[in-house]
């Protein structure tokens, strides 16, 4: 489902989040190669028992799900068994015990075809945004889950690699409104 489509059907489910304490992010680990596979979803476990399960698909789908994946079952990813694994990545485990203090949009510029992008983006020439990813703040810092290219990625910045002066963090406390539709 389109990212902004989904967040704002998740919204109240999201926005009830805040002042939970995060026990873990849990993400899908290859063991042999000693990997993190991002293909596999990002699970937020929450005091209270909430389990929250994101998943950045092909184009900018985004799924939410909650409480559907047994964390006690080994993730299988192309046949090869995986493993979950507790804050393995610095992100995660900078936000592992914090409290949830609010959720915001984060944007990339899109441009028409007939503008150069072969050097610095041409600002002046953005044709609009589109939904990039969530930043999730916590007491004192946050975590982006974004995406990765069909793929979830996950920093501590509210920018994907790469893109440091061409995101933009908006829609803070995700609004009702269509105000984040691309």
């Amino acid at each position: 489902m389109a990212a902004p489509t989904q967040l704002r059907r998740q919204r109240s489910d999201l926005l009830a989040l805040v002042g939970r304490r995060l026990q873990a992010g849990w993400t899908g680990w290859h063991p042999e190669r000693d990997q993190w596979d991002s293909d596999i979803p990002l699970v937020l476990v929450f005091d209270g028992g909430v389990q929250l399960e994101l998943a950045w698909q092909a184009g900018n789908s985004l799924s939410i799900t909650w409480n559907t994946i047994d964390l006690r079952t080994p993730p299988l990813r192309l046949g090869w068994p995986h493993e979950w694994r507790s804050s393995e990545l610095d992100p995660l485990a900078a936000v592992a015990s914090r409290v949830l203090t609010g959720w915001a949009v984060t944007e990339s510029p899109y441009f028409r075809g007939d503008v150069d992008l072969s050097g610095e983006l041409p600002m002046d020439n953005v044709a609009g945004w589109s939904t990039q990813g969530l930043w999730i703040e916590f007491t004192g810092i946050g975590l982006h889950v974004y995406n990765g290219r069909d793929s979830n990625g996950i920093s501590a910045e509210p920018w994907r690699p790469g893109h440091e002066g061409n995101t933009r963090v908006t829609h803070h406390q995700l609004p009702e409104h269509d105000a984040y539709v691309f």
